[in-house]
């Protein structure tokens, strides 16, 4: 055993593991399997800061400038039709992904109109066909140039409230002296329980949650808008129905719109699915339906359990959500970047306890023990259209 001298600190101090963690944090250590496995993971997603009940935050997507051409555009013509023409720049390269003919804009003409240059590279010039695709593939300026039209992303900002959420256990005198089975003290077991309902609690707002404020009372209530109603409002393209069967090709099309986007740049390839016992099952029906088992007289055990699902675009990890069993509507896959969840919570304000009756004075009056926790915190889904929502998994096929 080392000694150390000096000033006691936050490095040489207590190990990492001794440290109180956060509510979320402890979830996610004592219970990784339980019923609040989203709020236990926003430990490690980050956390912000609410600094008022009306918690709206900013989101910012980045987008890939494509045209899909709706009209042909011959050989020698120069003017080419888009859908829009936001976002576009004198300078930039549009890459038909058809004839690899690379042309350099010259003109923004209008809201649909583009002046180019065609064949601005080794490919020449050949016609257009609608349905091409022209994709941004950067900009080229002559030496000495003129600075360009300047870009930015757009801010968008989703308006949300914070929740107040608040448990409370509670032991009559009596029954706080009594043991339970094995010795185990009743304070300890109905703290516990206290717990895990206010655990479940926020899990809930943060995948049902709707924002409002309702000020007709006399002081306001407000709740914190969740990831299916955010995913809905503002990325209502990411959220599709499955058939009557999906196979592996059609469950490929409705997870993609999840990986369009990503937040963590660094592993953009990862998602979470939380899935109630039908969608897991059909998911796991689609993986034994899309290989071939092979058995051997020396197994002991058979069957297969999928943990992952893999495809072009990334990995997504499975896990069933108890209260999507339970509450949720069943065949719902929720598809989630992790990074883009994060809890606002208000100063103070991160899962604070109170309690009384414990030290020897009861200032209640009531013979009894208790306490209860109160967090107030808001949803903040930074980017759902890194996130996607299946509904209608019914049965797997081949």
């Amino acid at each position: 055993m080392a000694a150390t001298t000096g000033v006691f600190n936050a490095n040489n101090g207590n190990p990492a593991e001794l440290n109180q963690r956060s509510f979320a944090a402890q979830i996610l250590r004592r219970f990784p399997n339980g019923s609040a496995p989203m709020f236990a993971l926003t430990s490690q997603s980050g956390r912000s800061r609410a600094k008022s009940s009306t918690h709206g935050y900013f989101s910012k997507t980045m987008g890939f400038i494509t045209f899909t051409l709706g009209a042909g555009v011959l050989i020698g013509a120069t003017n080419i039709v888009v859908p829009s023409t936001a976002g576009t720049t004198v300078g930039m390269i549009l890459y038909n992904a058809r004839t690899m003919e690379n042309v350099r804009v010259t003109a923004v003409v209008d809201a649909t109109n583009l002046t180019v240059v065609r064949a601005f590279g080794r490919v020449a010039a050949a016609a257009m066909n609608v349905g091409d695709k022209l994709l941004n593939v950067g900009t080229a300026f002559e030496e000495g140039s003129p600075r360009p039209t300047s870009r930015r992303l757009t801010t968008e900002y989703v308006p949300n409230f914070t929740q107040i959420f608040r448990n409370a256990w509670a032991l009559t005198e009596t029954a706080k002296v009594s043991y339970a089975e094995m010795g185990i003290s009743n304070i300890a077991e109905n703290r516990q329980d206290c717990s895990m309902f206010h655990s479940i609690d926020i899990e809930s707002a943060i995948i049902w949650g709707q924002a409002s404020m309702n000020t007709a009372g006399a002081t306001p209530m407000h709740s914190t808008q969740g990831v299916l109603d955010a995913i809905e409002q503002y990325a209502p393209g990411n959220s599709n129905a499955a058939g009557a069967t999906t196979n592996f090709d059609q469950l490929v099309a409705l997870c993609e719109p999840a990986f369009q986007y990503s937040v963590n740049v660094g592993n953009p390839k990862e998602r979470v699915a939380f899935g109630d016992a039908t969608a897991i099952k059909v998911l796991n029906q689609v993986g034994r339906l899309s290989g071939q088992i092979t058995m051997a007289n020396s197994e002991t055990q058979f069957g297969m359990k999928y943990t992952s699902f893999q495809f072009y675009k990334g990995t997504i990890n499975l896990i069933e959500h108890p209260l999507m069993n339970g509450l949720g509507t069943s065949g719902q896959l929720i598809i989630m970047d992790m990074a883009a969840l994060k809890l606002a919570y208000m100063d103070g304000r991160d899962t604070s306890p109170e309690e009384y009756g414990r030290t020897g004075t009861n200032s209640s009056g009531v013979d009894a023990v208790g306490g209860s926790l109160t967090t107030e915190c808001a949803v903040e889904l930074v980017s759902p259209y890194s996130c996607a929502v299946i509904t209608g998994l019914t049965a797997g096929a081949a």
